[in-house]
This record gives structure tokens, sequence and C-alpha cells, in this order.
């Protein structure tokens, strides 16, 4: 297979021991993170010199998806550190097959809208954890 579409991403979070879909996903942010550079250079050196620092998610990661007032809500109500996992379709006849888990902090919003368009909300979580893909 020459690629892959987005059809079937998958964004869940725990409860108690379960992971919990989501519906109406529309959009997912980038997924891992780049290393900081440290700069080490040295006075003997004819160029600088940099070395991997820690990795960096962003300050969070938006999730955006079609409006429905439930799950909105169910999502506004989340408090403390919550686990999330995004499932990739990727195996064969796009069974899901590498996931990425991590834990982070939830708030959202409701988009902009303007006339005749379709009502959006963005889930913002701030990363708490390392990104683990499996």
């Amino acid at each position: 297979m020459a690629g892959y579409i987005s059809k079937g991403i998958k964004l869940s979070y725990k409860v108690n021991t379960e992971f919990v879909d989501l519906t109406n996903l529309q959009e997912i942010p980038d997924l891992g993170g780049t290393a900081e550079s440290i700069e080490i250079t040295t006075l003997a050196d004819d160029a600088h010199m940099y070395m991997n620092g820690i990795k960096s998610y962003g300050d969070s990661l938006d999730f955006k998806f079609l409006y429905e007032p439930t799950q909105f809500n169910t999502l506004a109500a989340l408090t403390g550190d919550t686990e999330w996992k995004v499932s990739l379709p990727d195996g064969v006849d796009g069974a899901i097959d590498t996931t990425c888990t991590f834990k982070g902090t939830a708030s959202v919003k409701i988009d902009s809208v303007g006339v005749n368009s379709a009502m959006t909300y963005t889930l913002s979580v701030k990363p708490t954890s390392s990104m683990v893909f499996a």
C-alpha cells in the first residue's frame, strides 16, 4: 500500500479502566514532539554545536469536533489528569495498528461560527506525560 487515509482515526479517554471513544472527530494535531536544542559550543569549535534537550509537545494539543452538546458537556466537566489515546487505522484493511497514549488536562471551547456554517468545538489537552507510541 502506498499510503494511508485519515478515515477511522479515533480519540478516546480513559474512564476508570476503559477507554471511551469520542464521536464526531474532525481534526487531530501533530503527535510527537521536537527536542529543544542546547548549545554546547566551546572556544575550540569551528561552528556552533548542539545537543538535544527535553522534548516539547507544544503548549496544548487541539482536537476539533463537530458540535454535539452531550459530548461537549461531558468533556467540559473533566477535571485533573486524564489518559488519552489516539488510534491510527494503519493496519491491514484499516485496522487499528498504532496508538499514541498520553496524559493531560482538558479544556473545551466552542469555535467561532459564521452564516451557514457547521458548529464545531475544540478540545485542548495540555500534556502532563510523555507520548507513548505502540
